[in-house]
């Protein structure tokens, strides 16, 4: 027999070259105006006729945003609210849309394209001009007796209300992508978990409960912060505008002031995103391993509970009586070996 050629070594360094186009990207446009946003955060910017002045000035940039400047605080608490009111309607509503696309419908394909379309379609200066001319609002609620009665009991949870539906259209524009996302994950289940259900007995808000939750919190903790970061780089967005609108109107005077409030705005998603994965983070097992051998185990139970049933769906009444019997028989006869070992 001829000897098999011993494959050569793979050298590592290889690997370092398919890297050098990402690294150069971080470096040069991540990583450099991430640290120059932070230099210029502390310092008085100014331009001239023999470029660009730099004066040390310490926090006076991030004063002057919080105590002196009255737009910035209002912006904040804007933009926090449209995360608060946004965030967890777009992952209700998602999560809804998703598992009825997932069901064994007629057209589904269509469907899912219809909800996924307007993603394609409309960019955020469409989104723009369709808030600026109201067209995005779903109803006045202002008017009506239940609205008035949580607006006397919290005019805060009111006012998110009434952003929620004028802004409705908007909410569905955002639920393209989570949508997409919790398909991916409702087709990742095994099939077997809803067979195992189905036979011990679960109704569908069970098996909703007990198997496709538990089994999305993942999904759901990528989708959070997806849509966070989502609506806060939107156009929209009150602070976002405030943003580009200070930078390009005060472009050789105002770069310094610019990057403290960019970075203040970037700690406040920090945080937002920070919330979102204590609320989501998956809590039951820590070690991995543990909980995939676990979870392995169950499904096995549940796969031998499955054929168990079907078996006995299928024998006869004599291969019932003899399993059955048999089954007596070894338990008598474990029985036995027990209280003889007790009575040595």
């Amino acid at each position: 027999m001829a000897k098999s050629k011993a494959r050569k070594p793979v050298n590592q360094n290889v690997a370092y070259l398919f890297l050098i186009p990402w690294l150069v990207g971080f470096i040069f446009f991540v990583a450099y105006p991430f640290f120059n946003t932070i230099y210029l955060a502390f310092h008085q910017v100014s331009k001239d006729v023999y470029g660009w002045n730099y004066t040390w000035i310490g926090f006076e940039n991030y004063i002057t945003a919080f105590f002196r400047n009255t737009d910035v605080n209002p912006l904040i608490i804007s933009f926090i609210s449209m995360e608060i009111a946004y965030v967890p309607m777009i992952l209700v509503i998602s999560l809804i849309l998703a598992i009825l696309l997932n069901t064994n419908i007629k057209f589904r394909a269509g469907f899912r394209l219809i909800f996924f379309f307007p993603v394609v379609v409309m960019s955020g200066p469409v989104m723009t001009q369709l808030r600026s001319s109201n067209t995005l609002q779903l109803m006045d609620i202002s008017d009506l007796l239940i609205f008035r009665m949580i607006d006397n009991i919290s005019p805060f949870f009111s006012e998110m209300l009434i952003t929620i539906f004028d802004n409705f259209t908007l909410i569905l524009w955002f639920t393209g992508i989570p949508i997409v996302l919790f398909l991916n994950g409702l087709q990742k289940i095994n099939s077997q978990l809803y067979e195992a259900a189905q036979i011990d007995g679960a109704n569908s808000w069970q098996i909703l409960w007990k198997i496709m939750l538990p089994n999305l919190k993942s999904t759901a903790l990528v989708v959070g912060i997806y849509t966070v970061v989502q609506i806060a780089i939107f156009e929209v967005n009150p602070i976002y505008n405030y943003m580009i609108t200070t930078i390009s109107s005060n472009y050789t005077n105002g770069l310094g002031y610019a990057a403290a409030v960019v970075l203040i705005y970037s700690a406040i998603v920090l945080i937002l995103v920070a919330i979102i994965f204590l609320v989501l983070r998956d809590n039951e097992k820590l070690n991995y391993e543990e909980s995939l051998k676990e979870k392995q185990l169950r499904q096995v139970q549940k796969v031998n509970k499955l054929q168990l049933k079907r078996i006995r769906d299928n024998e006869t009444p004599k291969e019932w009586f003899d399993r059955v019997f048999k089954k007596r028989q070894v338990k008598e006869v474990a029985h036995d070996e027990e209280s003889t070992k007790e009575n040595r």
